[in-house]
């Protein structure tokens, strides 16, 4: 006997048709019912294995308020649905769940469907008790281990950097009168920290030793792990003052602190700072409180050992990835945060779908997952889906046999079957037609393949990367994009975001297009005048990385001397101005959604404090927050 399955559909005949269909397959079905509280009241007289769930019911409850409770109870679950919108379709995504299932449906999609969700609810159980045990182990291994107290704390940071993201993390802070062990670290590379003792913390922050002690002696200290945004630390009192100055000083937008009590009783603090907005949520601290025992007992062998010296410095655990990002140019916080996705995504299977605009490096990204995988030594086949004719899309893709259709002179292998044990890139998966897409959802789920003019499947052993600039929950929600493809290809994503929000990068993208292509064309530019370079910064870079990669190849061509004196940027409009509609008028609540957008993005997420979008829109940021939470403004748009 397989798994028992409850089944919550109000729809009597529909229901009692899956309960069919999944007796016929040796599932137990365990009990139907028809409201988010029968629903509980069975699964607290006897736990399902897997919940079938529609999202609309007849009920004051909907289905995606049970899926709340299923997540927090451990139970998988995979939605029903006939139809959605965009704004169904967020919130259900949040619930993060096991599969969804497009009605109306076939016998063979539901059993996959559900297989598929047994399998991923087994591995990421296996898989993240697998990982923090290892990442237990390590960070024994790195306290306890060889290497003075700053080599340790400079490796165990990169160590958790892709379980704790920080561009600042400041170690022991709480305890800053004892200078051995108090240090902090700011993020400056993938594996790049630069390490602030106190009197360098002093100066960064324009802040005498005296008054950095007193601060920090003033601090709260909680008595678990626990999460702060903007608000909560500049409108607190003075138990706030050392963490507001460490906003202040390097532009951070949310905090995560923990604190690890010695057996001592002491407490030894980690705070983990990030310049991105809501960085930190409650996985993250019950991350911690996993954690919390072995860390403080390695913690506390590594302070009794903190005067000894060793010749020996550990190794940053990151550093093995690094040669997958030799291709990568940049430093931004945003850019770092997307290739620790990618170092936490690519030794693994896991389906990843990449989003952003045109020219912001997706296959750069996806050359890298492929890379760290354990698939590297395989083929990495790459399809571009916009390029690909509409009459054959299937056929470079399945492949099909000699003399299935009207200039098949020969039998063809598709992309599938070239990637078999290595990993295809769909890039611009979001331009195939809507009539393709349910074939492509049966291969993906079914791993084979069939040859058009061939009955005959054939199994392939494929990971999947993905990429597309478009919006794939707008294109689904108008109905261009199928709902349960969406959600088999959206199981890791990985958002880019545009030039234009990390100019930081632009000096270094610029020095390394001047680099690559005075070697092409054997010119020998030193760079840009301060005024031309001035104009690149300035400019908004509509067609982002592309763009600037082939303004520099132009510029260099073309340029008499050493230094390029000028650049020929496009003049007209906007440069980054979105395309709209304008044969349809916007509702105020669009306006005024677009509007808040706007002016988030301008402050790169920032809702409160100095220069925020609370202070820019001139309005409480309470306010704001609801508003927000209102016309359904999410953090991935902000970012």
């Amino acid at each position: 006997m397989k798994e028992k399955i409850l089944i919550v559909e109000d729809q009597f005949v529909e229901a009692d048709y899956l309960r069919l269909l999944l007796t016929k397959a040796g599932y137990e079905v365990c009990d139907l019912a028809r409201s988010v509280e029968q629903a509980l009241n069975i699964i607290a007289r006897q736990a399902p294995n897997i919940v079938l769930l529609d999202i609309f019911l007849k009920d004051e409850r909907t289905g995606i308020e049970l899926a709340i409770e299923l997540k927090q109870r451990n139970i998988p679950f995979v939605y029903l649905s006939a139809n959605s919108n965009e704004e169904v379709l967020s919130q259900a995504k949040a619930t993060q769940p096991y599969g969804f299932l497009v009605k109306p449906f076939r016998e063979k999609d539901l059993l996959v469907t559900l297989e598929i969700a047994r399998y991923r609810h087994e591995y990421s159980l296996e898989s993240q008790f697998r990982k923090e045990s290892v990442l237990q182990e390590q960070l024994a291994g790195i306290l306890t281990g060889e290497g003075s107290w700053e080599q340790k704390l400079l490796a165990l940071g990169g160590l958790i950097q892709p379980y704790f993201p920080f561009d600042f993390l400041g170690a022991g802070l709480n305890r800053l009168t004892d200078r051995s062990t108090a240090l902090s670290f700011l993020r400056v590379g993938f594996d790049e920290y630069q390490t602030l003792g106190v009197n360098e913390l002093s100066i960064v922050t324009q802040t005498s030793t005296h008054q950095l002690v007193q601060l920090c002696g003033m601090s709260r200290v909680d008595s678990r792990a626990t999460i702060y945004d903007e608000q909560d630390v500049y409108e607190a009192d003075s138990t706030m003052a050392f963490k507001q100055t460490v906003f202040k000083t390097f532009g951070m937008q949310s905090h995560l602190t923990v604190p690890l009590r010695l057996f001592s009783g002491e407490v030894f603090t980690f705070c983990f700072y990030s310049r991105r907005p809501f960085a930190y949520d409650a996985e993250h601290v019950l991350l911690a409180g996993r954690l919390e025992s072995h860390w403080a007992r390695s913690l506390q062998e590594a302070l009794s050992k903190v005067n000894a010296t060793a010749a020996v410095s550990p190794a940053l655990t990151n550093a093995n990835v690094g040669h997958a990002f030799t291709n990568i140019v940049g430093r931004s916080h945003l850019l770092l945060n997307v290739l620790d996705h990618v170092s936490i995504v690519g030794p693994s299977d896991t389906a990843v779908l990449i989003l952003g605009e045109s020219g912001t490096g997706k296959e750069g990204i996806a050359d890298a997952v492929h890379t760290l995988s354990a698939r590297h030594r395989k083929a990495f086949v790459k399809v571009n889906c916009a390029a690909l004719p509409l009459t054959l899309i299937e056929s470079e893709l399945f492949g099909h046999e000699k003399g299935s259709f009207t200039g098949a002179t020969e039998r063809r292998i598709g992309k599938f079957e070239q990637a078999d044990g290595g990993t295809i890139f769909l890039d611009e998966v979001g331009e195939l037609p809507l009539e393709f897409q349910v074939k492509l959802l049966r291969v993906l789920q079914e791993k084979e393949v069939e040859r058009i003019g061939s009955r005959t499947a054939i199994k392939v052993d494929v990971r999947i990367i993905a990429a597309t600039n478009r919006n794939l929950e707008k294109e689904v929600a108008e109905g261009r994009f199928r709902l349960d493809l969406y959600y088999r290809l959206n199981v890791f994503p990985i958002v880019l975001s545009p030039l234009r929000q990390r100019a930081e990068d632009i000096p270094a993208l610029t020095s390394y297009f001047i680099a690559r292509y005075n070697q092409k064309s054997g010119k020998r530019i030193t760079g840009f005048s301060e005024k031309a370079f001035q104009k690149l910064m300035n400019y908004g870079w509509p067609g982002n990385i592309r763009e600037l990669e082939h303004l520099i190849e132009r510029s260099i061509l073309l340029a008499p001397g050493l230094v390029i004196d000028d650049v020929a940027l496009p003049q007209a409009g906007s440069p980054h101005a979105a395309t709209v509609d304008d044969t349809r008028i916007k509702t105020i609540h669009e306006m005024e959604r677009d509007h808040i957008l706007a002016v988030l993005k301008k402050c790169n997420g920032k809702v409160w404090g100095p220069g925020a979008a609370a202070e820019m829109l001139n309005i409480p940021p309470s306010t704001l927050k609801s508003k927000m939470k209102k016309l359904g403004i999410r953090r991935e748009y902000i970012d």
